[in-house]
């Protein structure tokens, strides 16, 4: 049975996730063809490949937990020599990262990104069910070079919290 503050970390992470889903939905619903394609207020980027990143933030965090759930299980250190090595690899983190957002909005086009996003957050649903009491407050160390919204420890709570503060972050950059 869940504790009382493991339920309501859960309802308040599904009430988030929630929000920024039908917020998401908003934005493109209120898109056209023509705004997808329209530079962005960050330079180089379309408001398509913008909202393709966003919604990537939602992809990666179910890449995420099951590493954090492994490594959660070990002493808190031990995964400090993987974020140094990650942080070394920033530069070719960043390329990609680009690279992969440029191509995500040519592939998750208009029509399609709203179900992917839908996908990515039923997901996130399932796995929050599947939390157990003690794996909340576990966690890892995060590579803060690839991202300026992670910690250096996030702990699976913080972890489901990072999708939507992701997407916040990059709310102001689509242009109209």
């Amino acid at each position: 049975m869940k504790s009382t503050y493991d339920k309501k970390v859960a309802e308040l992470i599904r009430s988030e996730l929630e929000a920024t889903r039908a917020s998401f939905h908003a934005l493109l619903d209120s898109f056209t063809e023509a705004d997808w394609h329209r530079p962005s207020f960050n330079p180089g980027w379309t408001n398509g490949e913008i909202l393709a990143h966003m919604l990537f933030g939602f992809i990666i965090l179910n890449a995420l937990l099951p590493l954090a759930r492994a490594w959660g299980r070990l002493p808190e250190s031990s995964s400090k020599p993987l974020v140094w090595l990650l942080n070394v690899a920033t530069g070719p983190f960043n390329w990609f990262n680009a690279l992969g957002a440029r191509m995500q909005g040519k592939v998750f086009t208009h029509k399609r990104i709203g179900d992917l996003f839908d996908r990515a957050y039923a997901l996130l649903l399932k796995k929050i069910s599947s939390i157990k009491d003690e794996e909340w407050e576990r966690g890892m160390y995060y590579p803060t070079k690839w991202d300026s919204n992670f910690n250096e420890y996030m702990t699976i709570e913080k972890l489901f919290h990072y999708p939507v503060i992701h997407y916040k972050f990059h709310l102001d950059q689509i242009s109209r």
